[in-house]
């Protein structure tokens, strides 16, 4: 009786507003409220219109400047790098790479950098090309990494000039000073001469920015495929180059191009290797083609003799020289020196006027 009572008495007292349930939301205008975008952030307009980034570009970057209320600081650091001498081009090249650095303060972040580059002696062109070329620079220290690898490859380089060269085709300072000095420890302690050295670095700057690992994979491969070359000789740099840049399955595969269709053994093969590495820079079916031509035309003998043949066009060299060699002994012309590889050899000019 009592439940009873209880419950009649609670049917009668209406629920607290906080305890009625709440609505579901159907209307189209509610749905139309809880899908709606937020508005973007006043920087992804500023990125496309005044640094020339693409919309999707500055869609990815915007949420960096979320605390940004003004453009005052990114202004600055706009200004300062064209004052700088960047062009447009190398502007969106940095704040494409490094949209942060439009955060960066110009007097004690920026400005140091670009001090400091010149002190080195670098004219301020080649400065603000070098931080277009590579923008993380900018967030280097100045003493700590930017200037120690600059220094570090100047002296390597020899010149501003091979730096920016380099520059504009490998990322030369992003690898650490570390890093560099024991990949030159590792070719000197192979027996590699200074001058060699040098020579090679200044070929190749990329041999010594991969891992100490590789670089001494690499180097192991040098007397398998060139077996007895010594690292003093010129040549072994060539070696060094060529291997460094023909990957371990595309050597093999092109070396069985060349003694299959000689018939060589592995020793002839490393004879003309070391000799003229080059002619392994050649594509597989090109390399083909030089074999079964010069096959026919001089056979094995003279190719391992004289590998730089291998080196030469087909169709533009060898080819055209050995019908004018043949058209003149048809006419009964005999000139001393006259092999196919004294005269495939010879320069142009050479051979024109002695034809």
């Amino acid at each position: 009786m009592a439940l009873r009572r209880l419950s009649r008495r609670l049917a009668t007292v209406p629920f607290p507003p906080r305890l009625l349930p709440l609505p579901i939301p159907y209307s189209p205008g509610h749905l139309r409220f809880s899908t709606r975008q937020p508005k973007p952030h006043f920087m992804a307009e500023y990125l496309v219109s005044t640094c020339g980034l693409s919309p999707e570009a500055a869609a990815k970057a915007a949420p960096r400047f979320s605390s940004l209320a003004t453009t005052d600081r990114p202004d600055a650091v706009l200004a300062f790098l064209r004052s700088q001498g960047l062009g447009k081009a190398q502007v969106r090249a940095i704040v494409s790479h490094k949209p942060a650095l439009l955060l960066s303060s110009v007097d004690a972040t920026l400005a140091p950098k670009f001090a400091a580059l010149r002190a080195l002696g670098l004219n301020r062109a080649d400065a603000a090309r070098l931080f277009a070329l590579f923008p993380s620079a900018l967030t280097y220290g100045v003493h700590s990494n930017l200037l120690p690898r600059v220094l570090l490859w100047l002296d390597l380089l020899g010149s501003t000039t091979l730096l920016m060269k380099w520059l504009a085709k490998a990322w030369l300072l992003k690898y650490s000073v570390d890093l560099l000095l024991k990949n030159l420890a590792t070719l000197r302690a192979v027996g590699l001469p200074e001058p060699r050295l040098t020579a090679l670095v200044r070929l190749q700057p990329t041999i010594i920015m991969q891992s100490p690992h590789k670089l001494k994979a690499l180097v192991a491969r040098v007397e398998p495929c060139a077996a007895g070359l010594p690292p003093s000789s010129g040549m072994y740099t060539w070696c060094l180059f060529a291997l460094h840049n023909i990957g371990v399955h595309a050597f093999q595969t092109k070396k069985a191009v060349v003694t299959t269709g000689f018939g060589c053994t592995d020793d002839q093969f490393a004879a003309m290797f070391r000799r003229a590495p080059c002619f392994m820079f050649s594509s597989q079916e090109m390399l083909r083609r030089k074999v079964e031509f010069l096959s026919t035309a001089c056979g094995l003998g003279c190719v391992v003799n004289n590998p730089v043949l291998l080196t030469f066009s087909v169709d533009k060299r060898m080819a055209p020289r050995l019908r004018a060699l043949e058209a003149l002994r048809s006419r009964g012309i005999v000139l001393r020196k006259t092999s196919l590889a004294t005269v495939v050899r010879l320069p142009e000019a050479v051979f024109l006027e002695r034809g």
